[in-house]
């Protein structure tokens, strides 16, 4: 498959938080480079498909680290041949395993907004908007067990001139979809079931994700059109939606809102209510968001989109688009974001980047640049970055600090390390740094540790005054983050 030539890698790390920054112009790069441990893309972008018109695309990732793309685009130069498209990538390659997969969209002048969604069996559900003479619908097709994508049917209603705002497997394995209409109020909501609630709203829905609190549906969603409004949100009980609610002291910054279930709970990203229009993570507290906090992302460009993801590792993960980058962040405790960038390669055209992620640490990115009067299909395998966090101890003689990953740790490279302050008339003798009682230097490779398996990192430092002599041991305690 042809492929980008357009990075080189520089890591930076700065307030604690290991970025990689931007990949710029450089030298031809092959798809089969050499592996790194590095955080960022592992290779070179790869192009899936080019010189036709795409009308949505998405990835998801299976229990067993297999990585699923789908799209909708054109089959020939007519902007009436729209088809649904299945690449299945194998963990370790970077080309569809069997070819791509091609059904009709039912609605070949209309299909749109795809999402993918695999299932706990490993089966994978291709759902989209079409529209035909009846009005606005929702189209799905499915693999087998066997992985073949079976022809498309229509599972339910929509909108008419609507749009598919979201589709999400429900806790019970059920498909729920989100749809609206292209202009006016209200959204509707698609059970598993089958049932269609209308759902109200004050204004225009631009953008809207669905997530589960348990087996609580919640709703989040932007107000088509405008910056500086807060984010929004509506959740389900006893059978009936809440009004749509604000959440305090947010901006939607004109981008889609992210939402999504870790193990810690459901968590909100939309921006501060500010003109940096920076990140922040608000957490769920039963019937309403918490107080935003800032991710740590102060990147003067803004993130202009938003595909909030968790993983079985209980990680919470994002992509946006910033000025020309991609931006691949990792929040390991919900919170505060790791973030590696890299270039685009072009102008982002038809959708939002789209992320799915491995309990690992493995991330595939996927996004869509403008090529002539068409579009390019793209994606990489991003390797996650890793925060860092400090644990001290105190003692009469002095203290002692070692810095190391935050749980889990991803299979990627993180500076470690131990600082000693003697206390008055005290002075440091030696010093050294241990991962589960072996020495190690500035840092600890994540590929290198047994998936799951936690690590005490320790750092010793005897202190000296005169004759007398102290040894003080500070450990901090992170898990490797689990298979696949």
């Amino acid at each position: 498959m042809p492929v980008g030539t357009w990075y080189s890698r520089r890591l930076a790390a700065t307030l604690g938080v290991l970025m990689a920054a931007a990949y710029v112009a450089s030298g031809a790069t092959t798809a089969d480079a050499s592996p790194t441990t590095s955080p960022g893309p592992t290779t070179s972008p790869v192009t899936l498909t080019t010189g036709y018109t795409l009308s949505g695309y998405d990835v998801a990732t299976s229990s067993s680290g297999m990585a699923y793309i789908g799209w909708i685009a054109n089959t020939s130069k007519s902007l009436a041949t729209r088809a649904v498209h299945l690449c299945e990538v194998k963990p370790g390659t970077t080309s569809c395993s069997g070819g791509v997969q091609v059904v009709d969209a039912l609605g070949d002048s209309s299909a749109e907004g795809l999402r993918v969604l695999v299932h706990s069996s490993g089966r994978v559900a291709l759902v989209w908007f079409y529209e035909d003479g009846s009005g606005g619908h929702i189209g799905s097709a499915s693999t087998t067990s066997t992985g073949k994508l079976q022809p498309a049917i229509d599972v339910g209603s929509a909108p008419k001139d609507g749009q598919l705002l979201d589709a999400e497997i429900a806790p019970d394995g059920s498909v729920w979809t989100v749809a609206g209409p292209s202009d006016g109020n209200g959204i509707q909501v698609s059970t598993g079931g089958g049932t269609a609630m209308n759902v109200s709203t004050s204004y225009p829905v631009g953008f809207a994700e669905l997530a589960f609190n348990g087996t609580m549906p919640v709703i989040a969603t932007q107000d088509a059109g405008y910056i500086t409004k807060p984010a929004g949100y509506t959740y389900e009980s006893h059978g009936s939606w809440s009004a749509v609610h604000n959440v305090a002291h947010t901006w939607t910054g004109g981008a889609r809102v992210g939402l999504a279930e870790t193990r810690s709970g459901l968590r909100l990203i939309a921006s501060v209510d500010n003109a940096s229009y920076q990140p922040v993570v608000a957490a769920w507290t039963g019937a309403g968001f918490s107080k935003p906090t800032e991710t740590g992302d102060h990147n003067p460009c803004s993130p202009r989109s938003h595909d909030t993801i968790a993983d079985a590792s209980g990680r919470l993960a994002d992509i946006s688009y910033e000025c020309n980058d991609i931006a691949v962040t990792n929040l390991p405790d919900t919170r505060q974001a790791a973030i590696v960038r890299f270039s685009a390669g072009g102008v982002i055209n038809a959708t939002d980047p789209r992320l799915a992620t491995t309990p690992r640490g493995h991330a595939f990115a996927v996004w869509s640049v403008a090529a002539g009067n068409s579009d390019r299909l793209l994606w990489v395998p991003v390797l996650l970055a890793d925060l860092s966090t400090t644990r001290t101890k105190n003692s009469s003689a002095g203290s002692v600090s070692v810095t190391g990953p935050v749980s889990c740790l991803p299979a990627d490279d993180i500076g470690v390390g131990v600082n000693a302050r003697a206390a008055a008339n005290w002075h440091v003798l030696r010093e050294s740094l241990t991962l589960n009682g072996k020495t190690v230097r500035s840092v600890v490779n994540g590929a290198s540790l047994t998936a799951g398996k936690t690590y005490p990192l320790s750092g010793h430092v005897t202190f000296t005054k005169g004759n007398a002599r102290q040894s003080v041991t500070a450990t901090l305690t992170f898990r490797a983050c689990p298979a696949p």
